[in-house]
């Protein structure tokens, strides 16, 4: 899973504001650990889940002290643990601990195999674990909620000062700069919570950084300036969310810590949201509270006097709607749940496939830096791109046929919305389709992210308890040809980037997948 859903992440900007000094550090004796604490009080609003969204939330809404809040969250204030959370470059050596929920996923069709998909565990959620990236989508991804979706005012033009209210960027270094960063100030905001900047460990820059950049030249790639302005197409190197320190700047450092004294915020940690709690009203059920705890033999209830929100995750949201008696009655049925709302929650799971492509190198090479080249469909494809393109005229009904038949959407119609919408990026609108991420440290590391699968899963319950988490977490990778298409085009992509124009001074050999695989084997 690539971390950072765009949904979660722009509805947090949307909700952001400027932030404030941080006080003492003393937020553990603040933090609630005894579900007794809270049971059967009222709160206006109650939040399941402390991650990204649930903090930046819980945030906004108490800055009105007259507002009270609950956030219920199954994991601990993980934030001060030390370089394994706070170093973004010890990226992937947090996995598979406590702060990992790690879901299992269903055996895949593609393969017959499990993967673990990871999720941050703890306040701040996958802001605790993740590459810490900063980056945004193409503005006609952003225009599309408004002008194909129907959500009026959720356009680019709309939401970009609440992105950069968000937003402490801090401008590259001349250092920085040389090595090959850019940056446009209009582009960011300088007062907000979430600090930007250049990852930087102080060692020097690689050379390959610019030897990608001049590499894809030739081919009509530009040096993109800024990954923000609302054009990500090309190559540059990236912002990431940490400090001048170089400290991440996750969700509960810079939501929480600036605010968690607030008499009106209260914070319940290592507890998790069962259900929701509903009253019968003649317009239909009302969400008027929570069921929370670790047993289904002790648990306690929480009530809302306005909204309860659900800021989850898309693992986690989903089944605690569906333990509510809120989904598909095929899907509750098996559990014995009585359906409250007939609703198709847990489809529509979208993730993005990963591979990746890795090399040694000479010692010229050798120094830091990471830098992004986001290819559009042409430059994904190839030569390859005739054939993606009559799979988009020719296939998008079928697709749409067979995702609904396996369980992945509710509604062919609907689907065939999202694949048009799709397709329009993909051909007219030049929407960067593949993310080729290099990292220079000691070689020459391509992860390769397909960013526009059409591949659709879903994740379900298979138990009535909520507190033994059993779930059906299927996001059936590889289930569309052209998804399985991309990803091996920009795989051999890379490859031939690796070795070619001014990146092969600096090639000693490809590692993985290895000379013995063939492109597009």
């Amino acid at each position: 899973m690539k971390f950072g859903f765009v949904e979660a992440a722009l509805l947090s900007v949307a909700l952001a504001q400027t932030t404030h000094k941080h006080a003492p550090i003393d937020i553990q004796s603040s933090l609630l650990r005894d579900p007794r604490e809270v049971a059967d009080k009222r709160f206006d609003y109650i939040i399941a889940g402390g991650g990204l969204t649930g903090l930046t939330a819980a945030a906004r809404l108490t800055e009105n002290p007259n507002i009270s809040v609950l956030v219920v969250e199954g994991g601990y204030y993980e934030s001060n643990r030390g370089p394994i959370i706070e170093d973004v470059n010890t990226y992937g050596d947090i996995f598979d601990s406590s702060l990992d929920y790690a879901y299992q996923t269903t055996p895949q069709a593609s393969n017959n195999l499990s993967g673990i998909v990871r999720s941050g565990k703890g306040l701040g959620g996958s802001t605790l674990i993740n590459g810490a990236s900063w980056t945004r989508p193409h503005k006609s991804q952003i225009d599309s909620w408004e002008s194909v979706f129907g959500n009026d005012g959720w356009n680019w033009e709309n939401l970009t000062s609440y992105m950069h209210q968000a937003e402490a960027a801090r401008p590259p270094n001349p250092a920085e700069v040389t090595a090959g960063h850019f940056f446009d100030p209009s582009c960011h905001g300088l007062n907000g919570a979430v600090h930007t900047g250049t990852r930087n460990t102080g060692e020097k820059f690689s050379p390959m950084i610019k030897a990608l950049m001049d590499t894809v030249k030739p081919q009509g790639v530009p040096t993109r300036h800024d990954f923000c302005c609302g054009d990500p197409h090309g190559v540059s190197m990236i912002l990431n969310s940490v400090n001048a320190k170089q400290i991440r700047s996750d969700a509960a450092r810079e939501w929480l810590l600036p605010n968690y004294r607030r008499h009106n915020l209260k914070l319940l940690t290592g507890q998790l949201v069962g259900k929701v709690l509903f009253d019968e009203t003649n317009i239909g059920p009302k969400a008027v509270g929570v069921e929370y705890g670790v047993h289904k033999q002790f648990t306690f209830k929480a009530y809302a006097k306005h909204e309860v929100l659900l800021a989850a995750g898309s693992a986690a949201s989903p089944l605690i709607l569906e333990w509510s008696g809120i989904g598909l009655k095929s899907v509750l049925d098996t559990v014995g749940i009585r359906q409250i709302v007939d609703l198709p929650v847990g489809l529509n799971l979208q993730d993005q496939t990963t591979t990746t492509v890795r090399s040694a190198i000479t010692a010229s090479g050798a120094g830091q830096g990471q830098a992004v080249y986001f290819a559009t469909f042409n430059e994904t494809l190839g030569d390859l791109a005739p054939v993606g393109i009559d799979l988009l005229n020719m296939k998008l009904q079928q697709w749409a046929e067979e995702t609904v038949a396996a369980g992945g959407f509710h509604n062919v119609t609907a689907l065939m919305s999202q694949y048009e919408n799709y397709r329009d990026w993909l051909i007219n609108k030049n929407i960067a389709y593949v993310e080729l991420f290099l990292d220079t440290s000691g070689k020459i590391h391509f992860d390769i992210w397909d960013l526009i699968p059409f591949t659709r899963g879903y994740v379900h319950i298979l138990d009535a308890d909520p507190y033994l988490g059993r779930r059906a977490y299927n996001p059936r990778y590889y289930q569309n040809e052209l998804d399985v298409l991309a990803q091996a085009a920009a795989t051999q992509l890379a490859r031939n980037l690796s070795n070619s124009g001014e990146m092969k001074q600096y090639f000693a050999g490809e590692q993985i997948p290895g000379f013995n695989c063939h492109n597009l084997a």
